[in-house]
């Protein structure tokens, strides 16, 4: 639906649902960013998955709503108002925020999925790019230099995602960071977990209330 929004080439938000946490399963922020120019709250968040998969995009979406709205944030999912089986451009998407009246977008996005005994090499989280150049670029994760995060093996399944939040009004990005979610098995029952990271998180940046 909305997979040219940010740099992913293939988007698997199957691997999250709206259940507990099994056993042995881990939702960990490796590494964030943050505008500290920006000091605001927003009057209403618009939320978007980026999934090509429509159930799972509306778990994560709902569940993102509802924890946003547990703290009291108005927000409001972006299957709820955009045509299910379309994918709108960039200008489609941006006027359908203005119509509902909201300030911030929350994307979340797929990198990657890793299996066994693996390794992520040493990185560094750069500033993300802004709206625009997101929406434009297809390509998948580049950014990223030799200075960072530390190098980790990994014996379990790992997936990493990237949460990103745009001020409607300049496109620019506030808020983004990169989150590990290491499970042994069940990966759809891992939306919770990982929405809670998240959403604390924001919180304690003072980014949501």
């Amino acid at each position: 639906m909305i997979g040219r929004f940010v740099q992913a080439a293939s988007i698997a938000i199957i691997s999250f649902g709206l259940l507990a946490s099994c056993a042995g399963t881990k939702t960990k922020l490796i590494a964030q960013w943050k505008d500290d120019a920006y000091q605001g709250q927003p009057a209403k968040i618009f939320v978007i998955g980026l999934s090509k998969e429509y159930g799972p995009r509306t778990l994560l979406e709902d569940e993102f709503v509802r924890q946003l709205s547990e703290r009291g944030n108005v927000a409001i999912a972006s299957y709820t108002v955009l045509p299910r089986d379309e994918k709108p451009d960039k200008e489609a998407v941006l006027a359908k925020v203005q119509e509902v009246g909201a300030d911030v977008i929350i994307a979340v996005k797929f990198l990657k999925k890793e299996t066994g005994d693996t390794h992520t090499p040493l990185r560094r989280y750069a500033v993300p790019q802004g709206f625009d150049t997101s929406w434009d670029s297809y390509a998948g994760y580049d950014v990223t230099t030799d200075v960072g995060v530390r190098d980790v093996s990994y014996d379990r399944d790992v997936i990493t995602m990237e949460t990103t939040v745009f001020q409607a009004a300049t496109r620019k990005p506030i808020w983004s960071a990169l989150a590990q979610i290491t499970y042994q098995n069940a990966p759809i029952k891992q939306i919770k977990p990982f929405t809670t990271a998240i959403v604390k998180e924001l919180a304690q940046e003072r980014v949501v209330r």
